[in-house]
């Protein structure tokens, strides 16, 4: 007799708790539909697995490096158009333009969210080792043929422009072909603002000691600066 209770009120028991389980089954699987809605237009991949459309990446801290977001958009597995890095923060760490994957464009930099240099990339795009440019000297204006490994994969190319973040003054001005220095020009702070950073020591998008021309040093002639 015993037994054929417990079985009743078993199923009893089922029964008023299987509308709140179904209940709350729905409610996990509608949240996560949604959630997959919220985000369908973020991370995307066509058939061929190839990223397409706007991508946000969330970066952990890394070897005492700081964690930062960074999101922009990618056209068949390469980035494309503008690039934006943030800290967790939310300040800006740079904005970049690019092109094939590479920057090739306009590019701005920041320290604490305040401007600290713009500047001009040109990338470099041969499916060949090697590309070539021709670099006009300011002062002779005589052309010379200059080759660049195109694992370089971009150059800086204009005026590049380095301000004091923290006065918003301009400090140093240099103009650049396909990373070779052609001339710069110093400007002083304000007295008020001597305390201030003036040139940062490497732009967040440069790397070890191979990034670019070591200028006047070396074998190659990587300064035109007399």
């Amino acid at each position: 007799m015993i037994k054929y209770k417990l079985i009743f009120f078993t199923a009893l028991l089922f029964a008023c708790l299987s509308p709140a389980v179904v209940a709350q089954q729905q409610g996990k699987e509608k949240a996560k539909k949604e959630t997959v809605k919220a985000d369908d237009n973020l991370n995307k991949r066509d058939a061929k697995q190839r990223k397409q459309g706007m991508w946000f990446y969330d970066i952990p801290q890394h070897f005492g490096d700081p964690g930062y977001y960074e999101f922009g958009n990618y056209t068949d597995d390469q980035k494309s158009g503008l690039w934006y890095k943030m800290t967790r923060e939310q300040q800006l760490i740079s904005i970049e333009h690019y092109k094939f994957n590479v920057p090739d464009g306009p590019a701005q930099y920041f320290e604490q969210g305040k401007l600290s240099s713009i500047g001009t990339y040109r990338g470099i795009y041969t499916p060949y080792a090697l590309d070539t440019f021709m670099v006009t000297n300011p002062l002779t204006l005589e052309d010379t043929m200059v080759v660049i490994p195109a694992e370089r994969g971009y150059t800086k190319h204009g005026t590049w422009r380095y301000y004091d973040p923290g006065s918003g003054h301009l400090v140093l001005e240099r103009e650049y072909q396909v990373d070779i220095l052609l001339k710069e020009k110093k400007f002083e702070l304000p007295k008020r603002s001597e305390d201030g950073k003036a040139v940062p020591a490497k732009l967040p998008h440069e790397g070890g000691k191979d990034r670019g021309w070591n200028t006047g040093k070396g074998k190659n002639k990587n300064s035109l600066i007399k």
